[in-house]
Order: C-alpha cells, then sequence, then structure tokens
C-alpha cells in the first residue's frame, strides 16, 4: 500500500487536522514510521515546488499553504468561515464561545431574541456542536464551539479569548 499517496490525499480532502492516531490504527504503523512518511512527502512537495506542506506536531497534521507564498494568495483565498456570518450569527457564536456549555434557551434569554436559526447556521458551518443534554425535564441540547472555531481564530484554546471586561470602561457599562 502506496500510504505517502493515501495520508497526502486524506490530509488534502480533510476539513482539518487529522491526529497522529487516525494514521497510527488505520494503517497499523508507528508514529515514528509516520513521521518519516510526513518528512518524506514534503521533500516531495519540496522537489516538485509545490505551495503547500505537511505541518504537524506531536498530536496531529495538516496540509497547509506554503508562507512565503501567503501574499501571492491573498486574492485568491476562499472568503472565511467567518465571513459572511450576520450579525445575529456573530452574537450567538460569541455568547456559545463565552458561555458554553450553553443551551438555545440561555443564547435566546442573552439576545434577548430566538437563536435557534442562528445556532443552525454555526452548527452547519462547523463551528459549533451539540455536546450532550442538559440534565433537566426536556433534556435541552448543550451547545459548544469546536476546533475549527479556535482554528479561525487562530487560537488554541479558549482561554485565550479576550476578557470582555477588557473592553468596558466603568464596571457598570458592562450591565
Amino acid at each position: 500500500m502506496n500510504y505517502k499517496k493515501i495520508i497526502s490525499a486524506i490530509l488534502l480532502i480533510s476539513d482539518g487536522p487529522v491526529t497522529h492516531n487516525y494514521f497510527e490504527e488505520h494503517f497499523r504503523i508507528s508514529k515514528e514510521e509516520l513521521f518519516n512518511l510526513y518528512t518524506e512527502i514534503n521533500l516531495n512537495l519540496k522537489e516538485n515546488d509545490f505551495g503547500f506542506e505537511i505541518n504537524f506536531n506531536d498530536i496531529e497534521a495538516d496540509l497547509l499553504t506554503l508562507e512565503s507564498i501567503s501574499v501571492e494568495l491573498k486574492d485568491f483565498k476562499p472568503p472565511s468561515l467567518l465571513r459572511g456570518l450576520s450579525t445575529p450569527a456573530l452574537e450567538t457564536l460569541s455568547i456559545v464561545a463565552y458561555e458554553q456549555p450553553v443551551t438555545k434557551l440561555k443564547v435566546s434569554e442573552i439576545r434577548g431574541v430566538e437563536s435557534e436559526s442562528s445556532l443552525k447556521t454555526l452548527e452547519a458551518r462547523g463551528l459549533i456542536t451539540k455536546s450532550g443534554n442538559l440534565d433537566v425535564p426536556g433534556s435541552p441540547y448543550l451547545y459548544v464551539t469546536t476546533k475549527l472555531f479556535l482554528e479561525k481564530l487562530n487560537i488554541v484554546s479558549l482561554s485565550e479569548l479576550p476578557v470582555l471586561g477588557d473592553y468596558f470602561h466603568s464596571p457598570n457599562e458592562e450591565e
């Protein structure tokens, strides 16, 4: 089996990073063998002057464009996943990010309007997901942000989100 072709194709069609465990389990190879394959693929990509490479760390790998051509790509990049979101969707996303896990009812209470449509839009774009149910009558879904959300904001964890209080001039202004 040609692991280089298959691994590079999987990374190309994936919607983000792929964990090393995925490749190790499916191909029954060690992490060392996998890292060697990543390195070989990167050498082939470089030799053939492609505009991308496999970027990998201890946990996952992803196919990324080379920084050296980022200036040339700025006019060709597809619109950001966050671009084009309506104001209600952005408000909803912010609430989920800061309040998670959170129910649809809580999001709607905070916004003061029904938020089901915005939640569906954000879920369809892969920015939020259902993470279970609240243990109360009716068992409403709990929403959380996804790894894609973190990637699109270029942060590693939610702790990197700005502290909301930093944007208010007085304690009363936040209320």
